[in-house]
């Protein structure tokens, strides 16, 4: 194609050979193998100033390599509008944040943040049932009143909250919710809502939906105090 975008290379100056990305501040992106070698999955995003934080625009399915080349190219070279990029190239969904919005900036910014982050996954095409249902977490989350104040996180897909933006007052590591995915050991929890709240084996229960989750987890962060991190 002869574009001017040049690819990024691993810490020790080589090329990947399962995946590329491009990352410099500003536009960048990242392209793996999805099922096949003749599959590829991309996300397109802008860097910020923060490395574990990527502002996303687009992500998708492609089997067609000429298409998810000039893509990039599009993107990061040629800096087209998205929507722009999406007219032509069906194969892409467009990145939303959430309709709800929180009446504390900082609060909403850090929402924005855990949905970019569960967006920003070149492997988005696995398991989209316990994805679609990840998100639908996340909505009743941010419109549940009992976390309206509180700091939104994740680790391990965890959804996690904290006292203050800088995540140094939070609950305890095993103090979370998330969907459960397939177990062998517990087939049936598929699709339930998990909530733990102490650090014993299973030390948690299991909801039908969201919303119950989310009361019982409301209440197990009302009966504990956060723990005051050292701030330096």
């Amino acid at each position: 194609m002869k574009s001017n975008v040049k690819l990024a290379s691993t810490i020790d100056g080589t090329f990947p050979d399962k995946y590329s990305f491009f990352n410099n501040a500003g536009r960048s992106f990242r392209t793996e193998f999805a099922s096949t070698d003749k599959d590829f999955s991309i996300v397109l995003y802008e860097r910020t100033d923060k490395q574990n934080y990527e502002n996303c625009f687009a992500r998708g399915l492609f089997t067609d390599l000429d298409r998810i080349t000039t893509v990039i190219d599009l993107w990061v070279d040629k800096q087209k509008d998205i929507s722009e990029i999406k007219s032509e190239f069906g194969e892409l969904e467009l990145y939303s944040d959430f309709v709800f919005k929180n009446p504390n900036h900082d609060i909403d910014k850090a929402w924005t943040k855990v949905k970019n982050m569960f967006f920003n996954d070149t492997e988005f095409w696995k398991q989209p049932e316990w994805k679609e249902i990840y998100l639908e977490m996340l909505n009743e989350a941010k419109r549940h009143t009992a976390f309206e104040n509180y700091f939104p996180f994740t680790s391990h897909y965890w959804l996690r909250f904290s006292v203050d933006k800088d995540i140094k007052e939070t609950w305890t590591l095993d103090t979370y919710i998330v969907p459960t995915m397939y177990s062998d050991e517990i087939p049936n929890t598929l699709g339930k809502f998990y909530v733990s709240y102490n650090d014993k084996p299973m030390g948690g229960q299991f909801f039908e939906t969201a919303k119950e989750g989310l009361d019982f987890y409301a209440d197990k962060l009302k009966e504990k105090k956060p723990i005051q991190w050292d701030k330096n």
